[in-house]
């Protein structure tokens, strides 16, 4: 009788409760994994707009390093016409020569100073 109470009252609990199986822990680890899946998705979109957002950073750093390079070799550019004309306005002496009245020909920084004693400038 006892063994007919035992039995009875573990068919009522299976009966009331529902019985524990593998099927159910498949669904929970199966909902698991798809969560994880989900998770997963969204990480590597979220990796993938970094990446893009890296990317236009880098563009943007280049195109300004760019910019920087070509800003100083157009400064070397001028620095280095106006330090030529400096240098041949040292070389070039500032004299002209000019024909006197005499028949000479003398030279001054300007035509009427070189002929000053000789009777000024021929023409």
């Amino acid at each position: 009788m006892l063994r007919e109470l035992l039995i009875g009252s573990a068919i009522a609990g299976v009966m009331a409760f529902g019985m524990p199986t593998a099927a159910r822990a498949q669904e929970s680890a199966g909902q698991h994994m798809k969560k994880a899946g989900k998770q997963a998705k969204k990480a590597g979109k979220a990796t993938g707009q970094a990446a893009k957002e890296a990317g236009k950073a880098t563009g943007a750093a280049a195109k300004k390093t760019g910019q920087v390079a070509s800003d100083a070799a157009k400064e070397t550019g001028t620095g280095t016409k106006k330090a030529t004309k400096k240098v041949v306005r040292k070389m070039t002496p500032n004299t002209t020569s000019a024909t006197c009245n005499d028949g000479t020909v003398q030279t001054g920084k300007t035509k009427t100073t070189a002929c000053v004693n000789h009777g000024g400038v021929k023409g």
